[in-house]
C-alpha cells in the first residue's frame, strides 16, 4: 500500500512561510549610472503600490555604491547597478492573496522591463527567505564553457510550466579601469610600484589625514579628489603624484590607464569550479516534481567533456536531513522496544506491540495523499512524535491481557475482556490527541504553513494506527500466545516421557 501511494506524496524541505514580507534584488547592466538606477527603483516601486494597493504596507529602497567607510554597505552587494527592495505586506488574514501569489505576480512585472538584467523576488528576507528552488550546479573549469551551459539550462528552466524565477549564480563581469605602470619611467621618475599605487589609491578612495573631535565623538578627515575628476580614463591620467624631489608627475606619464573587464568570483565546491542555476518553484507545485522534471529534461542536454551537473542546494539539504531523520527513526523504534522488553520481561509482547508503528506510517502517507500535502521537515517530525505515542494504546491492551491472563483466564477470554475494558480509554486518549492536533492542520494564521503538516502527520496516523491496533493488536496476541502455549505443552510432553 505504501509502495502504491508514494507516488502520489509530494515533497518539499520546509513550507514556505507567509510572514508577510518580500525582498527583492534588481541587477542592471553593470556600469549603469546612478541616475538611471535611481529612477527606474522609484518607478518599480510606485508600479508595485499600484498593482498591490491593498496589500503592501511599506516599501523600502536602496540602490547605489557603498563609500569605502560604509562597512555594513560594502558587506552587501551593492553597486550603481543594483537596486534592493524590502516589502512589508498586510497580515495574510486580512488579505485574499498569497505571498507567493503576489511574489509571482511581481515577477511577472519586473519581466516587463527589458533594461533589467536579472532579478529575484524572494518570500521573506535575508535568512528568512523560505521560497522552494531547484538548484542546478555545473562543474568544469573554462569559464566561457559553463557560462553558456548556465545560459542553456536557464532557458529550459524559463520554458518549463512550473518555474516562476530563474537566475544563475555567476554574475556579470564588472568593469574597471587598471593601471599599468612602466617600470622604466617609474625609476626615471624617482618612484616604485608600491609608492605610485598608494599615492593613486589615496587619490581615489582617500587617506584620512586627521581627526575632528567634538563632544567626546571622533569623526575622520579623509580627503580626496572630487567625484568629479576621478571617473574617465583622462580624469585617473591627469591624477598627479610627487616623488621624494617633489615634483609633480602625472599618472599618463608613467603608466597606461585601460579599461577592462573582472572576472566574477570564483566559487568552488569538492576543488571544482561550479556556477548554479536555480528556478524557484511556483505555486501549485512542489520541489520533489520539479526536480523529476529538470532531471528528465536536463538528460537531453549533451555536456563536454570535463563538465558534469549535480542537483544540490535546497533538494540536496531536503535529502540528507531525511537521511538522518531516516537514521533517528531506527534509534527511537530500537529504544522504544528495549524499554517495553525490559518492562515485560519479553520480546513477544513488545514485538506485537510494535507492528501498530507501520500502521501509523500508513496513515500518515494516506492523510497527505488525501490531502494534497507535501511530505517536509515537519511532517517527518509529526512521524517521530508518532513512535512514541500510537504504542501506548497496544501498551495498555497488552498489559491488561497479560494481567487477565495472571488471574486464570484462558487466552481468549483475556483478549476479549481487555478490549472491552480498555476501549473506552484507549478512544479517549486518541480523540482528545486527534482533536487537539485539528487546530494546527488546518490553521490559517500567520505561520501557520510551518505546523499543517506537522499536526496533519499526527492526526491522520493516530487515527489510522488506533483503528488498525483495536483489532490487529489482540489478534495477533492471541495468536502468539497459543503457540506459546502449543510450544510449552509439546516441551512438557516430551519431559514426562
Amino acid at each position: 500500500v505504501l509502495a502504491g501511494l508514494y507516488p502520489y506524496i509530494k515533497s518539499e524541505f520546509f513550507p514556505v512561510q507567509d510572514g508577510g514580507s518580500l525582498s527583492a534584488t534588481i541587477q542592471l547592466p553593470a556600469g549603469t549610472r546612478q541616475d538611471i538606477t535611481r529612477d527606474l527603483s522609484l518607478q518599480i516601486s510606485e508600479r508595485f503600490h499600484e498593482a498591490f494597493p491593498e496589500e503592501l504596507l511599506t516599501v523600502s529602497v536602496r540602490q547605489g555604491q557603498a563609500d569605502s567607510d560604509n562597512v555594513f554597505s560594502s558587506m552587501q552587494d551593492n553597486g550603481t547597478h543594483i537596486i534592493s527592495i524590502n516589502m512589508r505586506l498586510v497580515d495574510k488574514t486580512k488579505r485574499e492573496k498569497g505571498i507567493t501569489q503576489i511574489a509571482d505576480e511581481m515577477r511577472a512585472i519586473l519581466d516587463e522591463y527589458n533594461e533589467i538584467r536579472t532579478f529575484t523576488v524572494t518570500a521573506g528576507s535575508g535568512q528568512m527567505a523560505g521560497d522552494s528552488s531547484v538548484d542546478i550546479e555545473i562543474y568544469g573549469y573554462d569559464f566561457d564553457t559553463s557560462d553558456a551551459l548556465a545560459e542553456q539550462v536557464a532557458n529550459i528552466f524559463r520554458e518549463t510550466e512550473g518555474f516562476t524565477q530563474v537566475t544563475i549564480s555567476r554574475n556579470e563581469y564588472t568593469p574597471e579601469y587598471h593601471v599599468d605602470f612602466d617600470l622604466v619611467k617609474l625609476a626615471n621618475s624617482g618612484l616604485d610600484v608600491s609608492t605610485a599605487s598608494m599615492y593613486l589609491r589615496n587619490r581615489i578612495n582617500g587617506s584620512v589625514t586627521s581627526y575632528y573631535r567634538e563632544d567626546g565623538d571622533e569623526y575622520a578627515i579623509r580627503v580626496r579628489y572630487d567625484r568629479k575628476f576621478r571617473e574617465s580614463i583622462e580624469d585617473i591620467e591627469n591624477i598627479t603624484i610627487y616623488n621624494q624631489m617633489g615634483q609633480g608627475i602625472k599618472i599618463r606619464d608613467i603608466g597606461t590607464v585601460k579599461e577592462a573587464s573582472t572576472p566574477p568570483t570564483i566559487t568552488r565546491k569538492n576543488r571544482e569550479r561550479y556556477v548554479t542555476v536555480s528556478g524557484i518553484v511556483g505555486t501549485g507545485y512542489a520541489l520533489s516534481e520539479m526536480v523529476e522534471t529538470a532531471e528528465a529534461k536536463l538528460a537531453e542536454v549533451d555536456m563536454p567533456a570535463g563538465f558534469s551537473w549535480e542537483i544540490g542546494g535546497t533538494y540536496e539539504d531536503m535529502q540528507e536531513t531525511f537521511t538522518d531523520m531516516a537514521l533517528l527513526m531506527a534509534l527511537m523504534v530500537i529504544l522504544v522496544f528495549v524499554i517495553m522488553a525490559s518492562q515485560f520481561e519479553s520480546l513477544t509482547y513488545p514485538f506485537v506491540i510494535m507492528f501498530s508503528l507501520p500502521f501509523a506510517a500508513l496513515g500518515v502517507v494516506i492523510g497527505l495523499a488525501v490531502t494534497g500535502t507535501p511530505l517536509n521537515i515537519m511532517s517527518v517530525l509529526g512521524v517521530l512524535m508518532l513512535i512514541g505515542i500510537v504504542v501506548n494504546n497496544g501498551i495498555v491492551l497488552v498489559d491488561y491481557t497479560i494481567l487477565c491472563r495472571e488471574r486464570g483466564m484462558s487466552i481468549i477470554d483475556s483478549v476479549v475482556t481487555a478490549g472491552k475494558s480498555r476501549l473506552r480509554p484507549i478512544l479517549m486518549t486518541t480523540t482528545t490527541t486527534v482533536l487537539g492536533m485539528i487546530p494546527m492542520a488546518i490553521g490559517k494564521g500567520v505561520g501557520s504553513e510551518m505546523w499543517n503538516s506537522l499536526g496533519m502527520s499526527v492526526a491522520w496516523g493516530l487515527s489510522f494506527s488506533t483503528l488498525v491496533t483495536l483489532i490487529l493488536i489482540p489478534t495477533l496476541f492471541a495468536a502468539f500466545a497459543v503457540r506459546g502455549e502449543k510450544r510449552r505443552a509439546k516441551k512438557a510432553l516430551k519431559g514426562a516421557e
